[in-house]
């Protein structure tokens, strides 16, 4: 397959003749398998919410997910097999278990002559979904095993809930920052739902720093507010912002293996198909990092 720069010199025609060709081998499809790795994996990392909360960690060969959480405090994990999550008082070294996360497009053989649509493009836009959604999926279910878990006025564990009764004023989200500020962290994301970033807009550019950008507004990145990004998000459920600190203070995404595309096809249902799976682990060792607003609407 030619490379990136290659491919944006080439034609269309081109481009599809060279696919067209790969389809017909077991050898020239493992080749468009191979191609897609580090254009799927861009896509996911420039989009993915999840990768924008903990800090992604690729783990060496051997080494194990272990992690000192702080002192007195609780760590929250997504457990094996990505299904549950585990809140970790003790003891102060925490494993992070992996779990797989995978997804399988398959284009019927069909389609590519009916349809004529770029069969890279097409089986990344699915891999990518799938998989973002994915990720995204468990590390809000985190951030909801942390807030959820109430406020231990004698530890401070975690950090109350701020109540706040529609519009989300510049003095609410001020109170929401000290909350993590007053633990010597600094405030990096604010995840919200786009009803509720409606409110915010509002507070006009003498608060807010907009972004403009076309390029950063595909990623859900909206405005900085006093050096906090502002990522909106349909993940976050309407009512509901997370305000959390830097990712490398909070929380970590270990990668053992990284996203990969193999080759998989099915002769019987007649499909072109690409397995795209990824092995890691998902949590939060310093829950004072978050801090949920609850909004209230009449």
């Amino acid at each position: 397959m030619p490379t990136n720069s290659a491919q944006a010199q080439v034609s269309n025609e081109t481009k599809q003749a060279v696919i067209s060709e790969l389809i017909k081998t077991a050898a020239g499809r493992q080749r468009l398998a191979a191609s897609m790795i580090q254009p799927l994996r861009t896509r996911r990392d420039y989009t993915s919410v999840g990768r924008k909360t903990f800090l992604v960690e690729q783990l060496p060969d051997g080494a194990l997910p272990i992690y000192d959480k702080d002192p007195g405090v609780t760590a929250y994990v997504i457990g094996e097999e990505g299904e549950n999550i585990l809140a970790i008082t003790k003891p102060r070294r925490v494993i992070f278990p992996l779990f797989e996360i995978a997804t399988n497009p398959e284009i019927p053989l069909t389609q590519i002559k009916e349809r004529r649509f770029d069969l890279i493009e097409r089986s990344q836009d699915l891999a990518k979904v799938a998989i973002q959604v994915e990720e995204d999926t468990r590390t809000f279910q985190v951030l909801d095993a942390i807030a959820v878990s109430g406020f231990d006025d004698l530890s401070g564990q975690t950090n109350p809930d701020v109540t706040v009764v529609a519009p989300i004023t510049p003095s609410v989200m001020a109170d929401a920052f000290g909350l993590i500020e007053q633990h010597d962290l600094r405030v990096a994301r604010i995840f919200i739902n786009a009803k509720d970033y409606t409110d915010i807009r509002k507070w006009g550019r003498d608060v807010l720093d907009i972004e403009t950008q076309a390029s950063l507004l595909r990623t859900g990145l909206q405005a900085t507010l006093w050096g906090a990004q502002i990522i909106v998000t349909r993940l976050v459920t309407p009512g509901t912002v997370y305000v959390c600190c830097e990712p490398e203070y909070f929380g970590r995404i270990p990668v053992r293996t990284e996203l990969t595309v193999l080759s998989a096809d099915d002769p019987k249902a007649r499909t072109i198909g690409f397995s795209v799976f990824e092995n890691l682990g998902i949590g939060a060792f310093n829950p004072r990092g978050l801090t949920r607003l609850t909004v209230t609407r009449g």
